[in-house]
């Protein structure tokens, strides 16, 4: 089954303008090219009620692939896995691989000298508690172990708040499984064109998507009177050369309608 990706950022922090959310839209990228469709994200705050129906309309809305980032450290408010396991209605177990990875962590966290004490506390030992059946996914960078659930043919991944942690579990941990289950490939590219007014462009973007189907074009602009307007095109198909192609022959059709179009008005 194709790959339906929904995010589901969880933290105070980012509602209030504290943090600036990116981890989304890293991962978006990498996965991009794999050929996976990113559908929606929502943004909680660390609520238990909040991340269940979070994740359930993420369900609902036909998400097979969701990603969690945030709230799986050692405080009060880090509550991600036991939102989850209430909303699918699992429990919270110890989980001893995940106790190791902890109790790793912090032993080499304490011998660089950043912690005072490797000892695992009770605030500790909370990041090894997993719901039912799920796997914990190493992190070498922080404390908390990531997290992979499969239930009902819908996965889970959920991922540290740190972008460095995210991004070590992601590329260490995630992404070998994931491009053993690529579903078709994806291709972008994008121009750029000389041009103030994005309303010019309109009716040769609705041209070229017609002429060339299963193509997404889209213009990026600056604000009125800035110079300058980025065209990104994009495909989604079952081989990379024909994806390849498609962008290849859009960008051709819309350079060659924008030529036209200018030399009309000379």
């Amino acid at each position: 089954m194709a790959k339906t990706i929904g995010f589901l950022i969880i933290g105070n922090e980012i509602l209030d303008g504290i943090v600036l959310e990116s981890n989304s839209q890293w991962l978006t990228n990498r996965l991009k090219p794999l050929g996976f469709f990113v559908k929606e994200r929502i943004i909680v705050r660390d609520d238990l009620l909040e991340i269940g129906q979070a994740l359930k309309k993420l369900i609902e809305d036909g998400c097979n692939l969701i990603f969690t980032s945030g709230g799986l450290g050692p405080t009060h408010d880090d509550m991600t896995l036991k939102g989850i396991a209430q909303a699918l209605n699992v429990t919270l177990e110890l989980n001893q691989e995940a106790l190791e990875i902890v109790t790793r962590q912090y032993a080499e966290i304490h011998k660089r000298g950043i912690i005072d004490s490797p000892l695992i506390t009770p605030a500790r030992e909370k990041m090894a508690y997993l719901p039912s059946a799920s796997k914990p996914l190493d992190n070498k960078v922080g404390g908390a172990p990531g997290v992979l659930l499969i239930k009902d043919k819908i996965t889970i991944i959920c991922l540290p708040g740190v972008p460095s942690e995210l991004m070590w579990i992601f590329d260490n941990q995630v992404i070998q499984g994931l491009v053993n289950d690529v579903d078709g490939h994806f291709f972008e590219d994008t121009i750029s064109l000389p041009l103030r007014d994005e309303s010019t462009l309109s009716p040769i973007i609705d041209e070229v998507m017609k002429k060339i189907p299963e193509t997404w074009v889209k213009s990026l602009v600056k604000p009125y009177g800035e110079s300058g307007i980025r065209i990104w095109i994009s495909s989604r198909g079952k081989t990379k050369i024909e994806v390849e192609n498609k962008v290849k022959n859009a960008k051709k059709l819309l350079l060659q309608l924008v030529n036209e179009n200018l030399l009309e008005k000379l």
